[in-house]
């Protein structure tokens, strides 16, 4: 048995071919026929890349006509955010006088406070807690006192309090 392989081609060819094929005193008809084919398949392969080449070379311009009208839309937009950030910028500085103006007269009011607040924290780091801690407990002394005690303490505060 022959060592055969099946291929697909088409069907015109496959019944010429079968044809030679009979006939054993035809072989270089078959051999023509079969360039023939190939001959065939060939140009039709190129006609399909020159096809899928002229295809992909209009493809090639849009993406490129694409990407240029990003690349522009791009630059507009930066273009406007950055006129709008220096407009921006503009008014800031002319608001930047009267914001200065406005610090420079609450520092003016503040510091005398300072000054005040710097003589009261001083006032109050001398006072003497062991004394406050001794009327406090005193106060506190007086305030349990009940019954007899109690009047007899009103009486002296009333009677004897200096004036």
């Amino acid at each position: 048995m022959d060592n055969k392989e099946l291929i697909w081609v088409e069907k015109e060819f496959a019944e010429k071919y079968k044809v030679l094929a009979d006939n054993k005193n035809l072989n270089e008809q078959r051999i023509a026929a079969l360039n023939e084919y190939i001959e065939g398949v060939c140009n039709a392969a190129k006609q399909e890349f020159k096809s899928n080449l002229e295809s992909l070379e209009e493809d090639v311009a849009i993406y490129t006509g694409l990407n240029l009208q990003v690349r522009q839309a791009f630059a507009k937009a930066k273009d406007e955010a950055l006129s709008a950030s220096l407009a921006l910028w503009d008014e800031y500085e002319k608001e930047l006088p009267s914001v200065r103006d406005k610090i420079n007269k609450i520092v003016k009011e503040l510091s005398p406070l300072k000054d005040e607040l710097t003589t009261i924290n001083d006032l109050l780091g001398k006072i003497k807690t062991y004394d406050i801690e001794r009327v406090e407990k005193v106060i506190g002394n007086i305030a349990a006192l009940h019954g007899k005690e109690k009047a007899m303490f009103d009486f002296l505060i009333k009677n004897f309090k200096s004036e």
